[in-house]
């Protein structure tokens, strides 16, 4: 029985070595120990994951990920969030989205998974603040911080990053635009003025990352204003369309071909924008 309890904590420790170095198996490990099963991944996942972990080297200062809705992004993001405060828990972050409500439960979401007992296995350095008791704002003891806002809300006396070597947070926009107010010129160009305006000025270093990830829905969205040279800076830019090239389904277990083509078939103007970016 000793060797099999000594084998086990062996096993346990070699998942955690590798959740700690490696983001993509810090996802499936916490997503199993979260919500008791395994994470049903594809490999936009792992392309998404390679991605972030490039941010986080600083191979990446503008990244754009464009991905259908509910394909995991902001399991992705939080996950992102709480992994890189591992690393460096005096980093941070402002994090949006297009209402505060959603911005805020992420927010919560994350603090959440870095009380966690497992998480604190893997990354034992990351405390909060004994004062960290809102949703929307939290701070660890090691200065880091992570604030939740809707697009076109305030963040005035809030910064993201640091002036230091290394990674130490960024400004992440989680779906900035509502999808039924996206085809609105006036409120489609209200999150950009938000953007161009605002939270752009919030970084604290130049170096600061900046991340959209969202689902296209207009030629003139946020992503399509910057891929176009809006804010003069060059983004890398990641295209996960829910039919590939060769003619197959993204993510086959959550909507197969037939699936796919009878979606757009059903509405082609919104799968052309949100499925096929």
């Amino acid at each position: 029985m000793g060797s099999n309890r000594e084998l086990l904590a062996l096993l346990l420790e070699r998942e955690r070595r590798k959740a700690r170095t490696d983001f993509y198996a810090f996802t499936r490990w916490m997503f199993r120990q979260q919500r008791g099963y395994a994470w049903q991944h594809a490999r936009h996942h792992q392309i998404i994951c390679d991605a972030l972990t490039r941010v986080h080297q600083g191979e990446i200062k503008r990244l754009i990920v464009n991905v259908p809705p509910r394909y995991s992004k902001t399991v992705l993001l939080n996950n992102f969030i709480a992994w890189t405060l591992g690393h460096a828990p005096d980093s941070e972050f402002i994090l949006t989205s297009y209402s505060a409500q959603l911005a805020t439960n992420n927010s919560w979401q994350i603090r959440e998974m870095v009380q966690q007992p497992e998480y604190q296995a893997i990354f034992g350095g990351v405390h909060l603040r004994g004062d960290s008791a809102a949703k929307h704002e939290w701070r660890t003891t090691a200065g880091g911080i992570v604030y939740a806002a809707g697009s076109g809300g305030s963040i005035t006396g809030y910064g993201a990053g640091k002036h230091r070597d290394g990674f130490a947070g960024a400004l992440i926009l989680d779906d900035p635009h509502k999808a039924d107010e996206a085809r609105s010129d006036v409120m489609r160009r209200n999150v950009i003025d938000w953007f161009q305006n605002t939270l752009e000025s919030r970084k604290n270093s130049p170096e600061t990352p900046i991340i959209l990830i969202m689902q296209r829905l207009h030629e003139d969205d946020l992503s399509g204003w910057l891929l176009d040279g809006g804010n003069g800076e060059e983004w890398e830019h990641v295209c996960l369309p829910a039919i590939q090239e060769d003619g197959t389904a993204l993510w086959p277990e959550k909507h197969d071909i037939e699936t796919l083509r009878r979606m757009e078939q059903a509405a082609p103007y919104v799968f052309a924008g949100q499925y096929m970016q």
